[in-house]
């Protein structure tokens, strides 16, 4: 009686095994060539095609960015730490304006952002931190640091 039911408890483990392997589809995603299960993949707005989560958030985009900036960065004669500061500070410059913009909404604690990726203007309410990404492009949204806005 003990033996048939570790047989069959060990049939059971197997099936379930089986029905995971069959639950996990992996699909090869058309921009990365990466294989991914297929629940992660999602519709992107800008390619009109279902993507992994790392082409739908543009990590690969940013990894073929960085290929070919070290493919790209040559140093000229002469160049030296005040014009690696001077470079440093004019890219922290660039990120500053990439972020998104806030602007109050007289009347209201709310405030309208502006993405920076897509150009959506929608409203967001820093108190409760909503929503947590733009609606359109699914970008997450910076953290407000200013209280003059508020």
């Amino acid at each position: 009686m003990g033996e048939s039911n570790v047989s069959l408890i060990q049939n059971y483990k197997y099936l379930l095994q089986f029905l995971d392997c069959m639950m996990a589809v992996k699909v090869i995603c058309r921009l990365c060539k990466g294989s991914f299960p297929a629940e992660d993949f999602k519709l992107h707005y800008e390619f009109k095609q279902m993507v992994c989560p790392n082409c739908y958030s543009g990590k690969t985009q940013k990894q073929q960015q960085k290929v070919e900036k070290k493919e790209a960065v040559s140093k000229p004669a002469g160049w030296d730490q005040v014009d690696e500061y001077l470079e440093k500070a004019s890219r922290t410059k660039k990120q500053e304006e990439q972020k998104a913009q806030f602007t109050k909404i007289p009347g209201t604690d709310q405030v309208m952002c502006k993405c920076f990726g897509c150009k959506f203007s929608f409203k967001y309410n820093p108190f409760k931190k909503s929503p947590r990404t733009c609606p359109f492009c699914n970008a997450d949204i910076p953290k407000l640091k200013t209280f003059s806005l508020l």
